[in-house]
């Protein structure tokens, strides 16, 4: 069974019985509000005009759906159709009238959405967001609600820790919330930024990402273990140049010559030589 057959149900589920035109009204466009839990941010303005164009010719063929709120109406469903209604320029609308509860509001808007036109990843982080923060929903609860997984749920609104400047790459379509999903293993925001710029720029798949991170990862443990294991040396060093007076390097080997190495001792005239050759005389 198809999740879009599973959201399609709920929806049908939520709204209730609408099919053909009965209960239908005329509304004058100009007194119908957005829903405030309107996931979508972001409307393709090209297919919003064929929409229009289509309207012009065949007007609104299936109602939006509305509540009455404060001598207004909300929209319920249907905001491409109400939008692309406006852009043909017509100034009322055929719509069904309902009493619905701000918690089903939220929930057909979120739903409706999934199901007929694709949310990016940061817009359904949000609104799963909202919804569970508001009405108090747990993720087991949302996933049963829009047809999705638990993990589906958690990982989408994950995303929303990503710093705004990545965010917004999602938003505008320039990468996907899988491309950037790894970045949350970075702690560091500076570099997720970075790295999120050379996905678009690139357009690194998932698992190059994930390749990416790794090897830096790998880098950084790397070099942390090598002046970990070398910080004896740096110590004698210190003690070397507050003894002498001058820069001090000690190296080693590697391999079979790992037991042998050098002394270095920096001096910058003839007069540092001097000195330092009677202290090394002396000592």
């Amino acid at each position: 069974m198809s999740k879009n057959k599973r959201l399609g149900r709920g929806l049908e589920a939520l709204l209730g019985e609408t099919s053909g035109l009965s209960g239908t009204e005329e509304l004058k466009i100009t007194d119908i509000v957005p829903n405030a839990y309107q996931p979508r941010r972001e409307f393709d303005p090209e297919l919003l005009q064929e929409l229009a164009d289509s309207i012009r010719i065949h007007g609104v063929v299936q109602p939006i759906i509305v509540r009455r709120k404060n001598r207004k109406y909300e929209l319920i469903a249907g905001e491409r159709r109400l939008r692309a209604a406006s852009l043909a320029e017509l100034t009322v609308i055929p719509a069904i009238v309902r009493e619905y509860t701000d918690k089903q509001s939220a929930e057909i808007a979120l739903i409706e959405n999934l199901q007929r036109e694709n949310l990016t990843s940061i817009e359904e982080g949000q609104a799963y967001d909202r919804l569970m923060k508001e009405y108090g929903y747990t993720q087991e609860q949302m996933a049963q609600t829009i047809g999705k997984s638990r993990s589906y749920i958690a990982n989408t609104v994950r995303l929303l820790a990503l710093p705004e400047e990545v965010q917004e790459l999602i938003l505008v379509h320039k990468v996907t919330g899988g491309q950037v999903r790894p970045l949350l293993s970075l702690t560091s925001v500076a570099e997720q930024i970075q790295l999120a710029r050379k996905i678009e720029k690139e357009c690194l798949s998932a698992r190059q990402v994930e390749e990416i991170i790794r090897q830096r990862k790998e880098e950084k443990k790397n070099i942390r273990t090598k002046d970990e294991g070398h910080s004896w040396i740096r110590e004698l060093e210190e003690k070397l140049h507050t003894s002498l007076g001058t820069p001090v390097t000690i190296s080693f080997g590697k391999g079979k010559n790992a037991t042998r190495g050098k002394i270095s001792v920096s001096f910058k005239n003839n007069e540092e030589f001097e000195r330092l050759m009677k202290k090394l005389a002396k000592d």
